[in-house]
């Protein structure tokens, strides 16, 4: 059998690595494949290897096609030609040497293997990149005095840093730095060709027929030494300038908005209001703005210095508020003053401000609490967008939405939502909080309500409201150097968020309140009191994403103090989460990874009595629309979704509980997995992955007839690894470019229901005994 086993694994082995070439001329040898190998120690290898990659002559590039994963089709391949080669090499060496490496030997080598009357071609090139160039010393001399003092002044936050690689990019980097710095003080029309990077080259020196012998002895051990630790200095200076005006600083001249610009109207004809509003000349011919809101956001104040920030600022405000689908401002230079002058126009041209959406959308629903089945579901929904109400850009969003389950009683559930949204782009606060260092700062107000009527379960009635602030804090883009990790934090904090759900039992819900005792916390009439804090950040560099997200939420500290409200239905918990998400892209796959951990902590104290004395108890576990879950397309995919815990206790999976949901107050999970492409049909980008889940949720729970707390459903790190969940499979992806259908297929390794037995591996692990995953998106 094992022989079998082999033989089979050998077989597909060999159709999976076989390429079968198409479409190549006959007679001629043709490009089979290139490869490059890189000797070395070299940092981010694989990235360097991908970017001499993309600098092969187009000639020796070759187009692999995959279907399904399996078959290799070599389309098209070029003819082989060995001047090919000898220009890949010079690109490539120009690659290393903008790089910083600094004796970079490439070799090459190839053979024409005959096959059938194919003649396929193997280039190999060996890459020995060498040492990498050092930055010694960097230095600044501008002959102008003001833009020497201001390089001088933003030394610290130069580009270049002693011991640091060199690179061509860093330079360029640098001098883009620079520029900013001197357009930021009124250099207005100071560009890149104004400045350049002055490097030091021993050899170019050495070929001088003039230098002294001496010098030439005193260059060549100089030479020797930097073989052996190769270092360079680094001289910005500025070029002769032509034109004197380049080196004058600007000052802002007229300011002039036109609130309601239009493409197909101009705005010189005097039909058109005018009006002076701070100084700036506002010209329109509607109301739909109140022009001191629109001043409100000009930063080109008239008379002041030109500061570029200010420019890209102006343009950002603008167009973060929405409004508006295009914002272009005018730079018009006049030197009929003392000073050189820029008279602004401000072009805003409005959005149309109001949309309506309806859509009708279908639903498989396996995540509805207290569901023993699944649920087929029908909704409508409204959604209305005002993007200027009350003429200064605040955005409303209504939306409504009606929908059914059908399931075994034909209809299941009923379900009617209607929110509102309002969106201010400014804080509004009983105290002054400066904003000018923050990037679209925000003020939320929320107002939703629900219904929902599960039949011969429970009808539940809720309403939320909450008043938050959002606000970005980080360098603004035209702030932000062009290289390194750029980290911008999205903060949003809440100082008022209350919910209110009204439950009405049915007999079946009491009878699972008496086999599952936490189901006699969850499942109640509640009231959250709470404050919220978030935080959302991420950085890109080269080919690595890096998300993090942090949230706190705490209800109850404060209201709690009230007797009635602790002793009711007012809820008092602290809840933490966190989740890091990191994305490693390479040209024909990636690697995808992310971590969530959450903790509730729960302090809450309910008087169970319905009349007569108070019968006061602690409350153990979150309510059950702000518990932790796992299972699902989005979560543990080899299980259904809130199927999975808590820990590895069986409270869930006796035969009268069977199916019934799980929630807890802690959650643990890892994810990763292996992205490639398939191949595409008709257009459509069919993807696949390779992925492992590992987590669990834990709660308190109480046997329903000993009233003992259940040990094996709290978190307890000594039995971390008995209560951990593995799970592993594949996915089908159909990559339509604005959405993606996922269709997931998972397995459970090892399985903490069954830790009594092997700790849970590889129970009753079958071909077909797997989880089916219908999802949209990528899971994280």
């Amino acid at each position: 059998m094992v022989q079998w086993i082999a033989y089979v694994a050998l077989v597909v082995a060999s159709i999976i690595s076989c390429t079968v070439p198409r479409k190549f001329q006959p007679g001629k040898p043709f490009v089979y494949k290139t490869t490059i190998n890189i000797n070395g120690n070299v940092p981010d290898k694989l990235q360097l290897e991908e970017r001499l990659q993309n600098q092969l002559d187009d000639s020796l590039k070759t187009r692999v096609i995959t279907y399904a994963g399996v078959r290799r089709v070599l389309w098209k391949p070029p003819v082989f030609d060995t001047a090919n080669i000898s220009r890949s090499r010079i690109f490539m060496t120009s690659l290393l040497h903008s790089l910083g490496y600094f004796h970079p030997e490439i070799s090459d080598t190839f053979q024409i293997d005959t096959v059938r009357k194919q003649y396929r071609a193997r280039v190999k090139f060996t890459v020995t990149p060498g040492k990498v160039l050092r930055l010694d010393s960097i230095g600044y001399a501008f002959s102008t005095p003001e833009l020497q003092a201001l390089a001088l002044r933003q030394l610290d936050k130069s580009v270049l840093k002693k011991g640091e690689s060199y690179s061509l990019q860093k330079l360029s980097d640098e001098l883009d730095r620079l520029i900013t710095v001197f357009r930021n003080n009124g250099y207005y029309k100071l560009s890149k060709e104004d400045v350049f990077a002055e490097v030091d080259t021993v050899v170019a020196a050495l070929i001088d027929p003039t230098l002294d012998p001496f010098e030439q002895i005193r260059l060549l051990d100089s030479l020797r030494r930097k073989r052996e630790n190769p270092t360079i200095n680094v001289v910005m200076k500025q070029h002769p300038v032509k034109d004197s005006t380049r080196l004058k600083k600007f000052y802002i001249g007229n300011v002039t908005v036109f609130p309601d610009a239009s493409y197909t109207h101009e705005y010189d004809s005097p039909r058109h209001d005018t009006a002076n509003i701070k100084g700036f000349k506002m010209v329109y011919n509607s109301r739909r703005f109140k022009l001191p809101f629109v001043a409100n956001h000009v930063y080109l104040r008239p008379g002041s210095m030109y500061v570029q920030r200010r420019y890209f600022r102006t343009i950002n405000s603008f167009t973060s508020l929405g409004a508006w689908q295009n914002v272009d401002i005018e730079m018009t230079e006049r030197y009929d003053s003392s000073r050189p002058l820029l008279d602004a126009k401000v072009l805003l041209y409005p959005q149309a401000k109001q949309n309506l959406n309806i859509s009708f959308e279908t639903s498989r629903n396996v995540s509805d609490i207290l569901s023993t089945g699944q649920l087929f579901g029908i909704g409508l929904n409204g959604r209305l967008l005002n993007r200027n109400a009350y003429r200064e850009a605040i955005q409303t969003v209504t939306s409504a939405r009606f929908g059914i389950e059908l399931g075994t009683n034909i209809i299941q559930t009923l379900q009617a939502s209607l929110a509102h949204t309002v969106n201010f782009p400014k804080f509004i606060s009983p105290i002054r909080i400066k904003t000018d260092s923050l990037i679209a700062p925000r003020t939320l107000l929320n107002l939703n309500a629900a219904y929902t009527d599960r039949f011969l379960l429970y009808k539940s009635r809720s309403f939320n409201t909450s008043w938050g602030y959002e606000w970005i804090k980080g360098r603004r883009r035209e702030d932000q150097d062009l290289v390194g990790q750029r980290w911008r934090k999205t903060w949003q904090y809440v100082p008022i968020n209350f919910e209110y759900t009204d439950v009405t039992k049915t007999d079946s819900l009491l009878k699972l309140e008496d086999r599952i005792s936490s189901y006699k916390f969850a499942f109640n009439s509640g009231m959250i009191i709470s404050q919220i804090l978030s935080l959302s950040t991420g950085a890109e560099r080269d080919n690595k994403l890096t998300l993090l997200r942090g949230r706190i939420e705490e209800s109850g500290a404060l209201f709690g103090l009230i007797k009635n409200l602790e002793l009711g239905s007012l809820a008092r918990f602290i809840k933490i989460d966190g989740e890091w998400k990191h994305v490693i892209n390479k040209p024909h796959s990636s690697w995808a990874f992310r971590a969530f951990a959450g903790y509730g902590f729960v302090y809450g104290k309910t008087d169970t009595s319905k009349t007569g004395p108070q019968l006061i108890v602690n409350e153990n576990n979150l309510p059950f629309f702000k518990a932790f879950f796992a299972g699902g397309p989005y979560s543990m995919r080899a299980w259904p979704i809130r199927r999975l815990g808590p820990g590895s206790s069986n409270l869930y999976d006796k035969p009268d509980t069977s199916g019934i949901e799980r929630f807890g107050n802690m959650q643990i999970e890892l994810n990763a997995e292996y992205r490639f492409p398939i191949t595409t049909i008709a257009g459509i980008k069919v993807n696949s992955a390779l992925f492992v889940d590992i987590g669990n949720i834990w709660s308190t729970e109480f046997h329903p007839t000993t009233k003992e707390k259940v040990p094996e459903a709290s978190f307890n790190l000594n039995r971390l690894y008995k209560d951990i969940a593995i799970g592993a499979g594949s996915s089908l992806r159909f990559d339509f470019d604005f959405f993606m259908i996922r269709l997931d297929w998972a397995y459970r390794i090892k399985d903490p229901l069954y830790a009594w037995k092997n700790d849970g591996w590889f129970n009753d692990l079958r071909i077909l005994n797997g989880q089916f995953q219908l999802g949209i998106g990528y899971p994280f």
